[in-house]
């Protein structure tokens, strides 16, 4: 008698939840406060993780919402990923869950100077994904895109560029673009990326929200 379920059940029940987990994040981004043109990671994502767990509709939802956790078993030869934001079905399975990955785009230096951290968004965000250092036994993973100087069309822009240029390194077909939200299809800013990783016969999905900080300067 198996009473926890095959593990195919439980990635198909985290499947199903990730158009709650993206609505929930986006509907509860619009509460954030305006965020300072230079603001700092962490303490964004503290903030927002506060109050995903403080919006209602999170306790209709059967996950449980932590920052900063470690993912355990990694792909061999890959370090551990301390996530940022996962959602966790409420199940026996510490490596089902979605990862929401954040990261800084088009941040306002004290110079003045706007630096876009396109590569940082690519290397320490997508790539984990793609090697197995986050979300290894999923199908779904999720990047948030603090876009401090609200541009948000040019961030997308950026991160496409450099989408481009490392195709397949990502694992991703020519030419590399980001797709409409096959979820979200009418956000703009809502994107998703297909990956093809090396230990998994599976196509992995990266759903992108572009959350601009603040009004465009």
């Amino acid at each position: 008698m198996n009473i926890i379920g095959a593990p195919d059940e439980w990635i198909g029940l985290i499947d199903t939840l990730v158009p709650d987990v993206l609505n929930l994040v986006l509907e509860t981004w619009k509460t954030m406060p305006p965020l300072a043109s230079d603001a700092r990671e962490d303490p964004t994502t503290e903030e927002l993780c506060r109050r995903l767990r403080q919006n209602r509709d999170s306790a209709k939802l059967p996950f449980r919402i932590d920052i900063q956790t470690v993912e355990l078993e990694p792909n061999a030869g890959e370090d551990q990923g301390r996530m940022d934001i996962t959602f966790s079905p409420t199940v026996p399975r510490e490596d089902i869950y979605f990862c929401l990955e954040c990261k800084r785009l088009n941040v306002v230096q004290a110079d003045g100077k706007r630096r876009p951290y396109t590569a940082e968004y690519v290397t320490h965000g997508m790539l984990r994904f793609v090697r197995g250092q986050y979300a290894k036994n999923v199908k779904h993973g999720g990047m948030l895109a603090y876009v401090l100087d609200g541009k948000v069309t040019v961030a997308i822009g950026n991160v496409g560029g450099i989408l481009k240029k490392r195709f397949k390194e990502l694992g991703m077909t020519f030419p590399g673009e980001l797709a409409s939200s096959s979820i979200s299809p009418h956000n703009n800013g809502v994107k998703e990326t297909h990956h093809s990783r090396e230990y998994s016969q599976d196509i992995f999905q990266i759903h992108h929200i572009f959350a601009a900080g603040h009004t465009p300067i």
